[in-house]
């Protein structure tokens, strides 16, 4: 028996394959959409580490990070770029406030901050003021040195940003006084009067990198006497330097 298909049956089979592409195209299209509506509905405002903005007390934020420090030549025989890791955390607060910790190692220096700060918001406009105690702690055993460095210090700052949609801009200015230093080397402590260590100024931009998780990269200029990073080189002179920093974070 010979079979064929006439061309009306030809017509009612194309139509009958278009019109189910067209239904299966149309599905992936209503279900892309409904996924992008929920992408956009994102907001950096509510998982935002650095930006100084108020939040309902009794949650907590936090970031791990890498602090590249250029050492100035005059402290060392050649310049030096070394990194620090860093670990923070936030825990908010009723009337805007919320308390921030900090530790930043290189194994043979660390440093640790806390201390309250203040937020309010306008819009997309945010503001902060804080002020955290830190505690700097160095010691070296080999090369020649059997030296510990304690360093106390005060540190006030000022903090504002922008938010936008998926990215947030912060700049923030710190003050640094040191309240309390002693260098002890072999047995004997040498104890240093309080004085102005100097400030640093610091401009980063944190972007959402996926889900809740974000990325956020700063540049840090500090004016100091004195770096915990290079403390073998304390005291240097009473000069201050410029002090070039490059941070990365991840918050989470």
């Amino acid at each position: 028996m010979k079979l064929f298909f006439s061309p009306r049956h030809l017509q009612v089979l194309l139509f009958l394959m278009l019109y189910l592409a067209a239904k299966y195209n149309y599905a992936q299209t209503e279900a892309s959409s409904v996924k992008d509506s929920v992408i956009d509905n994102f907001d950096i405002r509510t998982t935002s580490f650095l930006l100084p903005q108020p939040f309902p007390a009794g949650k907590y934020f936090q970031q791990v990070g890498v602090q590249y420090i250029v050492v100035p030549k005059d402290w060392i025989t050649e310049q030096l770029t070394a990194p620090m890791f860093s670990y923070a955390g936030k825990y908010t607060l009723p009337y805007g406030f919320n308390l921030q910790s900090s530790l930043a190692t290189l194994f043979i220096s660390y440093r640790l901050n806390f201390g309250p700060f203040w937020n309010y918001s306008v819009n997309n406009f945010h503001f902060g003021a804080g002020y955290q105690v830190a505690y700097n702690l160095g010691f070296l055993k080999q090369f020649g040195f059997n030296t510990t460095l304690n360093i106390w210090e005060q540190q006030p700052s000022l903090t504002a940003g922008y938010s936008f949609k998926k990215i947030a801009v912060v700049l923030r200015g710190d003050l640094y006084l040191t309240s309390s230093l002693s260098e002890t080397q072999a047995g004997h402590t040498i104890s240093y009067p309080s004085f102005l260590n100097g400030y640093s100024i610091t401009g980063s931009i944190e972007q959402r990198l996926w889900k809740n998780k974000l990325l956020s990269f700063g540049f840090k200029a500090n004016y100091l006497k004195y770096h915990i990073i290079a403390w073998p080189a304390f005291p240097v002179n009473q000069y201050r330097y410029w002090i070039p920093e490059f941070d990365l974070g991840l918050s989470f």
